[in-house]
């Protein structure tokens, strides 16, 4: 089984119930990673893993949606790697988002999605 993975990708989004939020935005720090079978012995081609520029456009584009929850960030870029990738055995998503509008809140708030296929 190889693992593909992209980690602490950073952006600046405008995500969350609060109007506040839609307006400055927030840092968001997503991980992504993804399990598949490799159908070679070695892997010396690109076609026969999995493209992780691919990945990062997926995220990149469902980031610059503002939405007011992260659970459904999450998911929906786990969807669409796995459209984009059918053949994946499992899909890691996290969003944790870096400065949360919690009153006395020091830290992040992270939601992460997993699916098995």
């Amino acid at each position: 089984m190889i693992t593909v993975q992209l980690n602490q990708l950073i952006f600046n989004a405008f995500h969350g119930i609060h109007e506040e939020e839609r307006i400055l935005g927030n840092e968001y720090v997503v991980d992504a990673s993804v399990d598949f079978h490799e159908k070679e012995e070695v892997i010396s081609h690109i076609n026969d893993t999995v493209n992780y520029a691919i990945i990062y456009d997926i995220i990149k584009k469902r980031m610059s949606i503002p939405t007011p929850l992260l659970e459904t960030i999450v998911m929906e870029i786990g969807n669409a790697i796995h459209k984009e990738f059918p053949g994946l055995k499992s899909i890691s998503v996290s969003v944790k988002k870096m400065h949360p509008p919690i009153e006395s809140m020091q830290g992040a708030a992270k939601v992460g999605w997993h699916k098995e296929f």
